[in-house]
């Protein structure tokens, strides 16, 4: 029918000539007849999971919902990581497509049509294994599209939010004025003080233990003597 055409329609084309083999001719016969629309994609995600995750943020585009879809999968992914009844419905391979799809429409009736849409083909696909990768890398596609960047610091002990501010400040020349930095702590008493901050693909290690390990690898070189010998006098009687 045309319950998911518009999804349909993405799930072939999705952005950056996106498709994803459904094996199903009405499928096939729904993206042949959509337009070409082509909606650019914030950032790059790959895989299955990926396809998956940019045909939903260019049917959300398309239908001017994106931040309600965004919703839509914030309140999915807590309801499946929180009921582990739903979780294991989700993930039985022993549930047959149809059954599934049909479950997954009554417990998705809140939801935007695009987001309901969404879960019905992943279920018409056998794809529901995947929703964890899935919506993992549609929320890496909204960071992107918020400019939200991702500061990743390790520290020995647990940072006071004045030390976190402090940290946010001195990282804001890594990023670029539209963006926003959030940073993502981790404690890691093994690198003894200091802290190990990455953004993107920069990495500064300020920690204690770098400093003590770059001490011990000095001392442990070898002591060049640079001295000469002293050459010898050239007498002649």
């Amino acid at each position: 029918g045309d319950r998911a055409t518009m999804l349909r329609g993405a799930l072939s084309r999705a952005g950056r000539t996106l498709a994803v083999q459904t094996g199903r001719r009405g499928l096939a016969d729904a993206a042949a007849a959509a337009p070409e629309v082509r909606v650019p994609l914030p950032c790059d995600v790959y895989g299955v999971s990926g396809r998956y995750a940019n045909a939903l943020y260019v049917a959300a585009t398309k239908a001017s919902a994106l931040d309600k879809v965004a919703g839509d999968v914030k309140t999915f992914k807590s309801a499946y990581d929180t009921d582990v009844n739903l979780k294991r419905y989700i993930l039985d391979p022993s549930v047959g497509r149809k059954q599934k799809g049909e479950t997954m429409s009554s417990i998705m009736e809140g939801s935007t049509d695009t987001m309901k849409n969404f879960i019905g083909v992943l279920c018409e696909n056998g794809r529901m294994n995947e929703i964890e990768g899935v919506l993992s890398e549609f929320s890496t596609l909204m960071n992107a599209h918020n400019k939200v960047v991702f500061a990743k610091v390790v520290a020995a002990t647990e940072m006071s939010s004045a030390d976190s501010a402090a940290v946010k400040e001195a990282l804001q020349g890594f990023i670029k004025k539209d963006e926003t930095l959030t940073l993502e702590v981790s404690i890691d008493p093994r690198i003894i003080g200091g802290l190990v901050v990455t953004v993107g693909s920069k990495r500064i290690d300020l920690s204690a233990a770098k400093t003590i390990n770059d001490v011990l690898a000095e001392v442990a070189m070898p002591i060049q003597n640079d001295t000469e010998e002293p050459e010898e006098d050239d007498i002649k009687m």
